[in-house]
């Protein structure tokens, strides 16, 4: 199925005026790239790979030169994909130079995970002058050294109109208590604390849970997310939101976006599992006609039972596995489902056709042997 493009305007806020915090300035790496090399993610993860070891310093370079190369453009019109592909986010941004929110987070993880370090895009509400933003946000988790940290390039980039800018890591890999300060995220996974607070919490300034029962263990929820599929990510990420207290109104878009993709997936499944079920149609027919050869040139040249019953268990196994995944199919939860009835009854035509040549083969066998039994008597 072909991927749907939506037109968005995606509200990325950059930050107020706060007061300079060089919490992670001993961090900070100034990457020079050579422009012919930051044309594409690919030129830009193989330069970082090839000039700095560890994944610390790989994670600094890539922020330091994402938050000095790629300008906040707030006018910018652009295409949230609904889809995990990320290629037009980045190189949109990448070939002007310049982009919003989920621009940055989008080289951002495209970059991390080329250079062999996790990460994952969060969307969610941001905080400013003690108001909650009225549009969404998108930031960035990582896992750099056995530990998951939080990521914002956006709120570290030069904004229009500033003067004398002095780049700072202000929100790169900052603990998560103080993150949560000024970010929230949908799914509360990426709070990254074991107690996490809800919108009302974050509406009031309120950092902490001051319910200490809900322990959460996000480590372990995390590294669980990362065996998943992708459609099993988006629905545990459903449930999650939807249980995470949120006002039905600040999710209503995000859930919105999730079971638009979660019925993406669940037809491109239903299809693959479709083509899989005629191309195992299409074998069985194959190995059939074989024999239906081997019977029309009456049983010659001369074929084992082995090699008879071998082609027949050939169509039958086919069939059936085609059988299951037409089932599966019509289990779908797919708003739209495929029509599985001609293909399900060509396969019901074929078993029926399969039985009836097994019949006729033992028929021929048997007499056969009876044959070549009576030469004796």
């Amino acid at each position: 199925m072909k991927s749907f493009l939506i037109l968005m305007i995606f509200f990325c806020l950059g930050k107020s005026a706060f007061a300079q915090n060089d919490h992670f300035s001993a961090e900070r790496i100034f990457v020079n790239i050579p422009n012919s090399q930051t044309h594409t993610s690919s030129d830009i993860a193989a330069y970082i790979n090839a000039h700095y070891r560890s994944n610390k310093e790989k994670i600094a370079a890539i922020y330091s030169w994402i938050t000095m190369n790629i300008k906040y453009d707030a006018d910018t019109i652009h295409y949230v994909i609904l889809d995990e592909n990320n290629e037009e986010r980045v190189s949109f941004a990448l070939r002007r130079k310049k982009g919003v929110c989920e621009n940055f987070a989008a080289i951002f993880t495209d970059l991390c995970n080329q250079c062999g370090i996790s990460s994952y895009a969060v969307e969610g509400f941001t905080k400013q002058g003690g108001y909650v933003d009225k549009g969404a946000h998108v930031w960035c988790v990582a896992f750099v050294d056995d530990k998951w940290g939080l990521y914002d390039p956006t709120w570290d980039v030069e904004k229009p109109g500033s003067n004398n800018f002095n780049p700072q890591f202000q929100y790169f890999n900052l603990p998560p208590i103080d993150f949560i300060q000024s970010h929230l995220p949908f799914d509360p996974i990426f709070q990254l604390l074991n107690y996490p607070i809800t919108y009302n919490d974050f509406e009031r300034g309120i950092t902490q849970s001051v319910n200490g029962k809900n322990y959460f263990n996000y480590k372990d929820s995390l590294e669980s997310f990362q065996k998943m599929d992708r459609l099993s990510q988006y629905l545990i990420e459903e449930s999650r939101i939807e249980n995470a207290g949120w006002p039905a109104k600040k999710i209503e878009t995000k859930l919105k976006r999730i079971r638009f993709q979660v019925e993406v997936l669940n037809q491109d499944n239903d299809a693959d599992l479709y083509n899989s079920a005629v191309a195992d149609y299409n074998a069985a027919i194959i190995f059939l006609n074989k024999f239906l050869t081997y019977r029309n040139n009456q049983f010659q040249p001369a074929k084992s039972k082995d090699e008879v019953e071998n082609i027949f268990q050939n169509v039958s196994v086919l069939t059936s596995s085609a059988i299951l995944k037409l089932k599966k199919i019509n289990r779908s939860t797919a708003t739209l489902q495929l029509d599985t009835g001609d293909l399900q009854k060509k396969l019901d035509d074929l078993a029926i056709n399969l039985k009836q040549q097994e019949i006729l083969y033992k028929n021929y066998s048997d007499s056969a042997i009876k044959e070549n039994r009576n030469l004796f008597y």
